[in-house]
């Protein structure tokens, strides 16, 4: 047994594991912090979690903007059950381009989720994946710059790396890599939230993606999450298991095991609601509660890289 997993035996098991050393929010590299959610092949619930620890931000009392920067299959709007809704992205993006997004625009093409005495403002993503170079890292800088006034903070639901180029030819436009917004946010946003699954192959998939957000990031810290969490694929020692393998392989500890909760998730995507607004009390929104607590605050550890 770790010392890392000894040190945390006496913590409820539905709760979040996470760093003891907090500090201030970062800014990072952009006018307005941004919480990048990123997660490698696969489904591990990257989706879920940024949407539901945007609403623990925003109900907490933060001006949050939820940001679908999936350009591979943005879905944040399926999941929360919307159909009906304005251009998103593509129009705000246009306007700030233009220099003619106000505040009352900028509302209008945003989606306002209720959240009692508070409110989560949704960007809606793109309609297609072969818009992807619609989203430039110096669009999206311009965009953050834009609406400082109007958010404290962003979370943003990033893709998977493609490791592709561009195959459109324009005199207009250079062939880029498509991934180029994607390392670009991963180096310059306040934090980064990873997110892997609790079973092997999920597991072995993260741990194979550390060296390119190595290469990306550089010895920046991330918050590691283990979604998902459940003893059935690896063993009943699944946790000691995970937090060694992690530390031995690639030098990272592990921040918050959110626990195997299907019942309740798949009910909160049926009626299109956060957690917090269909059962405050099940266990993964008490784990992911406790997580946005200290992205809010900072949480941070120190990048623990050979």
């Amino acid at each position: 047994m770790t010392a890392i997993e000894t040190g945390r035996r006496r913590r409820p098991s539905h709760l979040a594991v996470v760093g003891e050393t907090t500090h201030p929010m970062l800014v990072g590299s952009y006018p307005i912090p941004v919480l990048a959610f990123w997660s490698g092949v696969g489904s591990p619930g990257r989706t879920t979690l940024a949407i539901n620890v945007a609403t623990e931000l925003a109900i907490a009392g933060k001006r949050v903007l939820l940001l679908d920067l999936d350009t591979l299959g943005p879905s944040i709007a399926l999941t929360l059950g919307l159909v009906d809704t304005p251009a998103g992205l593509s129009a705000v993006l246009r306007l700030v381009e233009q220099g003619r997004l106000s505040y009352d625009e900028f509302r209008r093409l945003t989606v306002t989720i209720d959240l009692g005495r508070q409110e989560l403002l949704l960007l809606t993503g793109l309609t297609s994946p072969e818009r992807w170079e619609e989203v430039s890292s110096e669009r999206f800088e311009a965009l953050l710059l834009a609406i400082s006034p109007f958010v404290d903070m962003v979370v943003a639901d990033l893709s998977p790396p493609t490791f592709a180029k561009s195959s459109l030819i324009h005199p207009s436009i250079k062939i880029q890599n498509r991934d180029t917004l994607f390392e670009s946010i991963v180096a310059k946003c306040s934090k980064l939230i990873t997110i892997a699954g609790a079973d092997p192959v999920s597991a072995k998939r993260f741990l194979e993606a550390q060296s390119y957000l190595t290469d990306v990031r550089g010895a920046q810290e991330q918050f590691v999450v283990v979604n998902r969490f459940r003893t059935g694929a690896i063993g009943a020692n699944a946790k000691t298991e995970l937090v060694e393998s992690f530390e031995s392989i690639a030098r990272l500890r592990i921040d918050a095991f959110v626990p195997d909760d299907a019942e309740n998730i798949d009910r909160a995507m049926r009626n299109g609601l956060p957690l917090a607004l269909l059962k405050r009390s099940s266990p993964a929104r008490l784990a992911i509660a406790e997580l946005a607590k200290q992205l809010a605050i900072g949480g941070s550890k120190a990048a623990r890289r050979g």
